[in-house]
C-alpha cells in the first residue's frame, strides 16, 4: 500500500493525472486509516469503499453528500454534516424504497433492512420491520405493531413504554426509557439531541470500542462490549459495562431454519419484583427490562399473573411435547425462538431445544422492530384459529387447541 500510495504521489506532478490521483490519494488514506485503527489479523465487520458510508467535507458537485432522510419518515431534516463524516443516518442506511431487506454495496458490504417504505417485507429479518410505525409511509399506520422510532412523530397509543419502572436517573419526560420517538435531548446517561430513536436501543454505551461497525466479525459470539455485544446493544436493565449476549446470524435470519438463526442467552432470575431481571447478566430479556421493567412482575407467590419469560420451559404436562419434543428434545424452530442459559464457547447455532433447560423469553412471542401483527407478536394470536397457522403459542402450549 505504501509503494502505491508512492506511486500515485509521483503521478500528482503530471497535470493531465492530478484530478484522478488526487482522488486516488483519498481513498488511499482512508484505506490506510482504515487497515490502521478498524481492522486486525481476520476480516472485520464493514468492507468495501470508504465512500460507501463516509464523507469528506459533506460536498459533492456543489451538493452536500448527506442523504436526507425525510422520505423514511424522519422530520427536522438538515443538509448539516453528520457526526463520524457518515453520509446518513441510520435509517438513511437501512432502508429501502422496495421489497428488499438486504443490500449489497460496491465492494461486496451487505446491508440489513429493517424499514421498507412499500409494504411489510416478504422476507422480513429476525428483528421484524417498522413499516407499520412510519407517519405517511404506511398506507394504515399503526404504532400498535411497532416500535415508533421516528422523531417528531408521538406514539397514536402511549406516551411512554408500557410497563415503565420510572424513578431514578431513568425517571422524567426526558428519559430514554419512557419512548423512542421523543426528539427532546435526554439528560440520562449523557444522552443528547444526537440519540435518535435507532440509538436510544443500540450502540448506547460507553464501554464500547468507537467504530462499532468496523468491530471484526469473524466470532459470532458476542459476549463482550470489545465485541460489540449482540447487535451493539449494550447497557440498559444491566447497567454499565453489560449488554446482550447471543450468537450472530451472519444474514440476520433473512434465511431461518433449525441449523440456520440467532443464538440468546437466558437466566431465570427472580419473577416477583419490578425490574427483577436487572441482575440477570447480559441477557435479551434483561435488556428489554430497561423499558418494560413492570411487566416482570410475573409471579404474586406462586400464581403467575403475566406470561413467564426468562423461565425455562417444563419437560412436563403440554410442555412434555413442546417443539415436538421426544424424551425431552425438540426441534428448534425459528418462529419461536428460546434463549440458552449459557453460550459459553458456541460456534454454531444448536438445533435442538432442551425441555428442562431452555427459557421462553421476550424475543419467543415479539419482534424487537415491528411485525405485521399487534403488540409485535410473530404470528396473528388474535386473528387465530380463524386465520390458521402460524400460531406459535401451540408450539409450546400444546393441548391448548
Amino acid at each position: 500500500m505504501v509503494f502505491k500510495l508512492f506511486t500515485v504521489l509521483k503521478n500528482i506532478e503530471n497535470p493531465a493525472n492530478r484530478a484522478n490521483s488526487v482522488k486516488a490519494v483519498t481513498c488511499l488514506i482512508f484505506t490506510l486509516f482504515a487497515a490502521i485503527f478498524f481492522t486486525s489479523s481476520t476480516e472485520a465487520g464493514v468492507t468495501g469503499p470508504c465512500y460507501n458510508c463516509h464523507t469528506m467535507h459533506n460536498s459533492q458537485n456543489g451538493q452536500p453528500v448527506n442523504r436526507g432522510d425525510s422520505a423514511w419518515g424522519e422530520t427536522n431534516v438538515s443538509d448539516n454534516p453528520i457526526p463520524n463524516l457518515l453520509i446518513a443516518s441510520c435509517l438513511g442506511c437501512h432502508s429501502s424504497s422496495d421489497g428488499q431487506t438486504i443490500k449489497t454495496l460496491p465492494g461486496g458490504m451487505k446491508v440489513p433492512i429493517v424499514f421498507n417504505t412499500n409494504g411489510y417485507p416478504i422476507s422480513a429479518l429476525s428483528g421484524g420491520n417498522f413499516y407499520w410505525v412510519s407517519p405517511g409511509v404506511a398506507s394504515n399506520e399503526n404504532d400498535t405493531k411497532g416500535h415508533n422510532i421516528f422523531s417528531g412523530n408521538p406514539d397514536n397509543n402511549l406516551n411512554e413504554a408500557p410497563g415503565d419502572i420510572g424513578g431514578g436517573s431513568c425517571g422524567g419526560t426526558t428519559a430514554c426509557h419512557k419512548n423512542l420517538y421523543s426528539s427532546t435531548p435526554s439528560t440520562s446517561f449523557g444522552f443528547k439531541s444526537l440519540r435518535q430513536g435507532c440509538t436510544k436501543c443500540h450502540m448506547t454505551g460507553s464501554d464500547l470500542p468507537k467504530g462499532y461497525h468496523h468491530i471484526n466479525d469473524s466470532n459470532l459470539l458476542k459476549n463482550s462490549a470489545s465485541a460489540g455485544w449482540f447487535r451493539f446493544l449494550s447497557g440498559h436493565e444491566s447497567g454499565a459495562g453489560h449488554g446482550v449476549t447471543g450468537l450472530i446470524d451472519t444474514d440476520w435470519q433473512y434465511t431461518a431454519s433449525s441449523t440456520d438463526h440467532n443464538e440468546y442467552l437466558g437466566f431465570s432470575g427472580t419473577k416477583t419484583s419490578a425490574g427483577g431481571f436487572s441482575a440477570i447478566g447480559d441477557t435479551m430479556t434483561g435488556y428489554c427490562t430497561g423499558c418494560h421493567g413492570n411487566f416482570h412482575i410475573e409471579q404474586e407467590g406462586s400464581v403467575w399473573v403475566r406470561h413467564p419469560s426468562d423461565a425455562v420451559i417444563p419437560n412436563s404436562g403440554e410442555f412434555a411435547g413442546a417443539f415436538n419434543a421426544s424424551g425431552g428434545i425438540g426441534a428448534y424452530d425459528p418462529l419461536v425462538p428460546v434463549a440458552r442459559p449459557s453460550l459459553n464457547g458456541w460456534t454454531v447455532p444448536d438445533s435442538t431445544v432442551r425441555l428442562g433447560t431452555d427459557l421462553v423469553m421476550c424475543l419467543s412471542c415479539h419482534r424487537a422492530h415491528g411485525s405485521p401483527y399487534s403488540k409485535l407478536m410473530r404470528w396473528d394470536y388474535k386473528g387465530w384459529p380463524a386465520n390458521g397457522w402460524p400460531n406459535g403459542c401451540n408450539v409450546c402450549h400444546t393441548v391448548k387447541n
